[in-house]
């Protein structure tokens, strides 16, 4: 496959994930989220430091730019899919990654660089998807009941993170999209990646050898 069938691929690929991530399969019917602010910057910072960090090839022509741009909008939309609902949990997740992200993924290969990104995936999915749910439903009383209380919860509730709770085949839907995106990514990946990192190993092998 020549360089610009796999840019036209790879942006294929990030425009499906891109799709795919917005779409919400709520209890009572199907939203498409877009993405805000928050995670528009993240995706441009991403797309930085993987094309910086060699893990996305260098845009060359028309279709590189292209890749890389719906490479950008798929990193968009991955990371609403990720990120919490908007609240203070939101805020102190944004505020950890955004304060060391540069040390943790600007260091080592780019093999590492993937890694590093699919563990924050993993995590960022653990607490949105598992950890939130469950403390949803245990904090405090729903709204309407205990007299007011439970509205006094739904308000705490809310100021910590503003769940919306999907159906089970919703994250389905969630995991095509990262995988959508992951293929994309390895359709970026540059020729030639497992002849460098293998160098990368023999030199390091070699200068410890005594």
């Amino acid at each position: 496959m020549t360089a610009p069938q796999r840019h036209v691929a790879a942006a294929l690929a990030f425009l499906a994930s891109a799709t795919v991530a917005g779409i919400a399969l709520v209890p009572d019917g199907v939203e498409y989220r877009a993405f805000g602010m928050v995670e528009g910057v993240f995706a441009l910072l991403l797309s930085y430091l993987l094309v910086f960090r060699g893990a996305w090839e260098r845009p060359e022509g028309a279709t590189g730019w292209i890749a890389v741009a719906y490479g950008t909008l798929a990193g968009a939309q991955v990371m609403e899919l990720l990120l919490p609902p908007p609240g203070m949990i939101e805020w102190i997740v944004v505020a950890g990654i955004a304060v060391t992200a540069w040390g943790a993924f600007s260091g080592g290969t780019r093999r590492r660089l993937v890694f590093s990104l699919a563990t924050l995936a993993l995590l960022l999915a653990v607490l949105k998807f598992s950890v939130i749910p469950v403390l949803w439903g245990r904090m405090g009383p729903a709204a309407g009941t205990a007299f007011g209380l439970g509205d006094a919860a739904e308000g705490v509730r809310r100021t910590f993170a503003d769940y919306r709770p999907l159906r089970p085949i919703g994250q389905l839907v969630g995991f095509a999209a990262l995988a959508l995106w992951a293929l994309g990514t390895r359709l970026l990946w540059p020729q030639g990646f497992v002849d460098e990192d293998a160098a990368r190993m023999r030199v390091r092998d070699e200068s410890e050898v005594p």
